[in-house]
């Protein structure tokens, strides 16, 4: 025996261990015991049941029709349709549901039977899972459920009528609503679905934008994933929106939308008014923000008395213009002192000063008599100086004077003080004694 032979031995030994495909004859404890032209050919690889047996099973034995086709449930709407089998969103009795991929169902899809359709758009059904748990189960499901829709008996009563429609029920933001420009708000409609489909994503129902002002709303608003409204049941559908620029009244409209196929029931709108609003004035003193050169201050803005306060009142570009002092302050102009300076700013410096360095003359220096009578600060004027004859004059020198600046007999100025003008009085008359000694000796 070659090496080859006994390997072509050893494939046929296997092959007539293997399982053979007479097996998918039982699947999750039924049996292909029903006649529809050919035996069921589909694998019933699940741990104990797969629901494409029981879908393709259920079919052969209520319809008494082989279905062409055993795939993976995922591409049984497709499947039936290319073939020409009905289809549609409503459930029926002794109808194959079909689940697509999503968040109710895995990766695979699922399939079953349909043995009672209910008029919300529930159903209950007979199914198999391949992955457990073992045999077949019934249960029920809600509406929308079957996301991939309903495949019907090509040979049985019509399917249902796709009757799709929609009611209006309420809404927010009434006609006439007032907005400032570019203010958002939230538009929401509520509509009753008063046809005798259901509305999934699956099938393609949304809400569509259908006319006129947008106000910057999306065109489409999805159903959630898994979400579906059956008939007679209610949906809210809110769309965020954002109020035109200019002012006016705006309106646009919105419908059901079964996408691909028509746009069906009550076309509804929303209606609102933009106000032409003033900008802000924040002080409340007549003048706006961008006119008020402070908006926080009512005592200042355009027009406004202009006050010597260090900042502009009247907006007009200039601090305290007008109402400052010749030296650019506020209030009179300081005082003039003998300083040196031009205090009051009048262009002189140290004008009605007196010599002695103190505050500008009003008068007799401090201390001192309008007129010297020998005794500083008594008040008392002196009398007129008597000439005497018998009293030579004295030169300027003798006074304490110079022959440049003779000194006056009743001025106690410059030249010197009242006790050294008494002292040259006595060295006159001790001179003149002198004088006459010296007469009578000669």
């Amino acid at each position: 025996m070659t090496r080859a032979s006994l390997a072509a031995g050893l494939a046929l030994a296997i092959l007539a261990q293997a399982k053979p495909a007479a097996a998918a004859y039982e699947c999750g404890g039924e049996y292909d015991t029903c006649t529809c032209g050919r035996d069921n050919y589909c694998l019933c690889d699940g741990t104990c049941g797969n629901c494409v047996w029981h879908a393709w099973h259920s079919a052969c034995c209520h319809w008494g029709r082989a279905l062409e086709w055993c795939t993976d449930a995922n591409t049984w709407n497709d499947n039936a349709a290319g073939r020409g089998y009905p289809t549609g969103s409503t459930p029926a009795d002794g109808s194959i549901f079909v689940c697509e991929p999503s968040g109710t169902c895995s990766t695979w899809g699922h399939v079953g039977w349909v043995v009672t359709a209910h008029a919300d758009g529930s159903f209950d059904s007979t199914e198999q899972f391949w992955g457990g748990p073992c045999g077949t189960h019934s249960r029920t499901r809600s509406a929308g459920f079957a996301t991939g829709g309903f495949i019907y008996n090509p040979s049985g009563p019509p399917p249902p009528p796709t009757n799709d429609d929609a009611d209006f029920v309420s809404e927010t933001i009434p006609d006439g609503t007032h907005f400032r420009p570019g203010e958002a708000f939230v538009k929401r409609w509520t509509m009753r679905n008063a046809g005798d489909t259901t509305w999934t994503r699956g099938d393609n129902y949304l809400w569509a934008f259908d006319g006129d002002e947008r106000f910057g709303a999306a065109e489409q608003t999805l159903l959630p994933d898994g979400a579906s409204v059956a008939p007679g049941s209610t949906r809210d559908w809110d769309v965020p929106m954002t109020a035109p620029s200019s002012p006016g009244t705006y309106r646009g409209y919105w419908r059901m939308d079964r996408f691909g196929t028509h746009r069906f029931g009550d076309r509804v709108w929303v209606e609102i008014v933009v106000d032409d609003v003033a900008p802000a004035d924040g002080d409340g003193d007549g003048y706006a923000a961008g006119t008020d050169c402070d908006d926080g201050n009512a005592d200042v803005h355009p027009g406004a008395a202009e006050v010597c306060n260090g900042r502009d009142d009247d907006c007009e570009g200039g601090t305290d213009e007008g109402v400052t002092n010749r030296c650019g302050g506020c209030g009179p102009e300081p005082a003039e002192a003998c300083d040196g300076l031009d205090n009051d700013c009048d262009g002189a410096t140290d004008e009605d000063c007196s010599g002695d360095g103190g505050t500008p003359d009003a008068g007799p220096p401090d201390g001192a008599d309008a007129a010297t009578d020998g005794v500083p600060g008594d008040g008392a004027a002196d009398a007129p100086d008597t000439p005497r004859s018998d009293v030579p004059r004295l030169d300027a020198a003798a006074e304490g004077g110079d022959a440049a600046h003779p000194v006056s007999g009743g001025d106690a100025g410059c030249g010197g003080s009242a006790a050294g003008r008494g002292r040259s009085l006595w060295t006159a008359a001790l001179l003149a004694a002198a004088f006459v000694v010296r007469r009578r000796r000669s």
